[in-house]
Order: C-alpha cells, then sequence, then structure tokens
C-alpha cells in the first residue's frame, strides 16, 4: 500500500495527465473524486489543484518528478487514467510517456504496463455501463 505521501503524488499525477487534453471528462473527474475522498483530500482542494493543473504549464514536470515507491503501478494507474474517457489522445500519451521516463520504466515494460493499463479502465468502464443499465 503506498504511503499517503505517494498517494497525494499519484493523483497530482492523474490530474495532469486528466487536463492534458484540454478537458476533465466525467470519468476522470468521477475517478479523481474517488481517489481524493479515500486520501483525504476534499471537493475545493481537488477543484484547486485541478485548476493549476490547467493554467500552470509547470505544473507537469513538478507532479512527475516524484519517484514513486512502485513506479509501474504508478503509471498503470496514469494509463488507466487517461483511458476512462475513450481514447488516449496524443497529448495524454506525451504525458504517459514522459511520466514513463521520470519513473525510469523501459520502453518495453511501458508496452506491458500499457496495456494493463487499458483493460483496468476497460473494466471499470464496462461495470460502470452495467450499473447504469
Amino acid at each position: 500500500m503506498p504511503t499517503i505521501l505517494e498517494q497525494v503524488d499519484l493523483i497530482r499525477a492523474a490530474i495532469v495527465l486528466a487536463v492534458a487534453d484540454g478537458k476533465v471528462s466525467s470519468s476522470e473527474k468521477g475517478l479523481l473524486s474517488s481517489f481524493a475522498g479515500r486520501i483525504g483530500i476534499g471537493t475545493a482542494s481537488l477543484e484547486a489543484m485541478i485548476e493549476r493543473a490547467r493554467t500552470d504549464t509547470s505544473m507537469r514536470d513538478d507532479m512527475l518528478h516524484r519517484t514513486m515507491s512502485n513506479p509501474s503501478l504508478t503509471l498503470e494507474l496514469l494509463v488507466a487514467t487517461a483511458r476512462l474517457d475513450g481514447d488516449i489522445t496524443t497529448k495524454e500519451r506525451d504525458v504517459l510517456i514522459h511520466a514513463r521516463e521520470r519513473l525510469d520504466i523501459s520502453m518495453d515494460d511501458f508496452a506491458d504496463i500499457y496495456q494493463r493499463g487499458i483493460q483496468r479502465a476497460d473494466k471499470l468502464r464496462k461495470a460502470k455501463f452495467d450499473r447504469e443499465s
């Protein structure tokens, strides 16, 4: 289980990824809200973090420069976050590649992690669809 600081770093990185394509979808917002709630980040703080990510271009490096205790899981969760609203955009993929570099993950490992992240997001999307049907 990641420490609280690692979880905060992960949500910051997920926020940066969520805003990379210029919008935060309702699926991304729901995931971020759920994750924030579990680690004690309130709605106002989450909104402030999202707004900062939208307006502060240096935030990407600030958020992704931290090394996580489980870099593979971190990257998998970031891929899943990017996929939740459908296709992963070019801007989101650029952020993921940047995160891969920062987390010191090889391109070979990235391909496997990327697929696991896609599968994780697709399961979440299917479960949400099934609940709403």
